[in-house]
């Protein structure tokens, strides 16, 4: 009885493959960067209200009118304001200070804490109005928070820029640039030049600063923030490796 093998080919490109792979590839390494400085196109006021009660309806309750209040004292006499969230950042109890072993033991009184976001124009000397007509109301400027950071923004006014998609496109075709050339002046040390781009790694793209409100992660609408409202920091940073070739 006869036996058959099966022979299924090899595609070629296969083989070309498997002799390439043993062949080491010659690469450079670079970062590039590149920013633009632009102005805001948006303002974001944070501010606070906090109340407390003998049960935690009644924190609850006074938080809801107090944070009416505030939010109907900031609107009035301005169109600058876009928006308005409110946020709950803490319920428990409230924080009391106890300066000896003497001190007497007060029973535990519920607490509530709100964020109230404003989202306004980039208009200095009316978002101080706003500021100001939210303080009167009881708006606080901070809280107390359980966690600090050398890095902490402490600002009640952070302005951003938003609507910056063709920007960023720009600032990042700019550090792709740059990393071309810086690879082309590491090669030319070689006796090098570079082809194509074997890898892209973004190593960071920010705004004006890395920052954290009141011990969180900031939440702003806007990637890239500053405390200028004509200076907001848009820059990209890439770390790309190049191929390199024989020089011509």
């Amino acid at each position: 009885m006869k036996s058959f093998k099966l022979m299924i080919p090899v595609p070629v490109f296969m083989i070309a493959l498997a002799v390439n792979a043993g062949v080491p590839r010659h690469t450079v390494s670079v970062s590039g960067s590149a920013e633009e400085v632009v102005a805001a196109d948006a303002a974001y006021v944070t501010l606070y209200a906090q109340a407390d009660g003998i049960l935690m309806v009644d924190a609850v309750e006074r938080a809801d009118k107090m944070v009416e209040e505030i939010t109907s004292a900031a609107m009035s006499g301005t169109d600058v304001i876009r928006s308005i969230s409110v946020t709950d950042i803490s319920l428990g109890e409230r924080m009391q200070q106890r300066w000896g072993p003497d001190s007497q033991q007060e029973s535990p009184r519920p607490q509530v804490a709100r964020r109230i976001r404003i989202t306004c124009e980039p208009k200095s000397l009316e978002i101080y109005e706003v500021i100001d007509n939210a303080i009167r109301a009881g708006a606080l400027m901070s809280i107390p928070s359980q966690t600090h950071f050398s890095d902490d923004l402490r600002s009640v006014v952070v302005y951003g820029s938003e609507n910056n998609s063709e920007v960023v496109d720009r600032v990042r075709r700019s550090a792709m640039s740059d990393a071309r050339i810086e690879a082309l002046k590491v090669a030319e040390l070689a006796g090098k030049s570079v082809g194509d781009v074997v890898s892209i790694g973004c190593s960071g793209s920010s705004g004006s600063f890395p920052i954290r409100v009141m011990g969180r992660r900031p939440d702003f609408p806007a990637e890239y923030l500053g405390m200028d409202p004509d200076g907001i920091t848009i820059r990209s940073s890439l770390a790309v490796t190049f191929e390199l070739i024989e020089a011509e």
